[in-house]
């Protein structure tokens, strides 16, 4: 197999892991990721450390030539289809049936192609994540006990909610603040609801709302990377998910009391 340069394929390898873990991979997945895309340009001497905001990356060939590189991770969304996707071109590199130029272009040209292509991959339509929100929070309503009108109640208050959540993300704020104000967003909408539809229990449709912003694949990547040796990652991304549940706890809490100081 004819390698790359030594700075190609770490480029390659470190913009896979940034690609991954913002999408919201697992750390240890990450780091499988870019030892694999490595073996399959020729180089086995590769060494990691990944933690939530960060990748540390390190690839030697041999020859005690070191290619040393560091990325810095800001932005992080929950993206399972760019996940998928990265990791079967990953994997495709080491199968003799996909060692083959697209265009003309080599393998590593191609290969970065591909990941740009899967970065640059626009997420579900509007109307999709809204109907999926509205979903949720409605049969979240139902798992709890609701009537099939609190459903209805529940399924309006996911549409508005998941659609109010695309602009409180482009505020300038942290985790814990965009949580408070997307479930007091969530209180505020079902207390005027209640107005007008009577007969309904809010709790059933505050909790199916606040469903929608519990931190559940946050908790998930935790538990992973505790068990598999990653102390640092395990504890920062459960530190992350308590943080988002406090911020959760305060705005619907706050709003919940402030409404009732109002008198309503």
């Amino acid at each position: 197999m004819h390698k790359i340069s030594l700075e190609e394929c770490s480029k390659l390898a470190l913009e896979t892991g940034r690609i991954m873990l913002q999408s919201g991979a697992s750390t240890n997945r990450v780091e499988l990721m870019m030892h694999k895309v490595c073996s399959g340009f020729g180089y086995d001497t590769a060494e990691s450390f990944v933690t939530p905001t960060g990748i540390f990356f390190s690839l030697e060939d041999g020859e005690n030539r070191i290619s040393t590189r560091i990325k810095r991770i800001e932005n992080r969304r929950i993206d399972l289809g760019k996940i998928s996707a990265v990791s079967r071109i990953v994997n495709c590199l080491q199968s003799p049936t996909c060692e083959k130029t697209i265009h003309g272009e080599s393998r590593n040209a191609s290969f970065l192609k591909e990941l740009q292509n899967i970065d640059k991959g626009k997420p579900y339509q509007a109307w999709i994540t809204n109907l999926a929100g509205g979903l949720t929070s409605g049969f979240f309503c139902l798992l709890f006990g609701g009537s099939w009108m609190e459903f209805y109640v529940a399924f309006a208050i996911g549409v508005l909610v998941s659609f109010g959540l695309k602009y409180i993300n482009r505020l300038p704020v942290n985790n814990f603040l965009s949580s408070a104000l997307a479930s007091a967003l969530i209180v505020i909408l079902t207390k005027s609801i209640d107005y007008y539809v009577p007969y309904i229990r809010l709790d059933n449709i505050i909790i199916g709302g606040i469903m929608i912003l519990v931190p559940g694949l946050s908790i998930t990547n935790a538990i992973r990377d505790t068990m598999s040796g990653d102390l640092v990652s395990g504890t920062a991304r459960a530190v992350e998910a308590f943080i988002i549940t406090v911020g959760i706890v305060a705005g619907s809490g706050s709003m919940l009391k402030l409404w009732a100081l109002w008198g309503h």
